[in-house]
C-alpha cells in the first residue's frame, strides 16, 4: 500500500450507469482544471463543482477505463451502490492514475 494519497487534476462527467463511449453530454460536465481525483487506501474522493463523490469498498460496484482520447485523456468511470448515475474522471495521465489506483489496493477493469 502506498504511504501517501495520490492527487490529481483532470475533468468529470455523470453519465448514466449503462452509458459507453461516445456518448452524449447530458446533465453535469467540467472539464480539466476543475475536478480533483484524491485516491487513498481507503477511499477515492472526486471534487468538483457538483460537489463531492466518495468512493469506498463499501459502496463500490466497479471502477473501468472509460472512452480513452489518445493524447488527450483517458477516462475511469467509478459505479457506485448509491447513486443512479456513474462518475466519470477524466485524466491526462491515464497509466499515472491507474498505477496511483491499482497500488493502493483499487481494481481497475479494462
Amino acid at each position: 500500500m502506498a504511504d501517501e494519497d495520490f492527487i490529481t487534476r483532470g475533468g468529470v462527467a455523470y453519465v448514466g450507469i449503462r452509458d459507453r463511449w461516445p456518448f452524449y453530454l447530458r446533465g453535469k460536465y467540467a472539464n480539466w482544471p476543475l475536478a480533483e481525483l484524491r485516491v487513498g487506501d481507503d477511499e477515492i474522493m472526486i471534487s468538483s463543482l457538483f460537489g463531492k463523490s466518495v468512493v469506498t469498498q463499501a459502496n463500490l460496484v466497479s471502477i473501468s477505463r472509460f472512452g480513452r482520447i489518445p493524447v488527450f485523456s483517458d477516462g475511469f468511470k467509478f459505479v457506485l451502490r448509491d447513486s443512479r448515475e456513474a462518475v466519470v474522471f477524466w485524466a491526462f495521465w491515464g497509466p499515472t492514475v491507474r498505477g496511483a489506483l491499482q497500488s493502493r489496493g483499487w481494481n481497475v477493469v479494462g
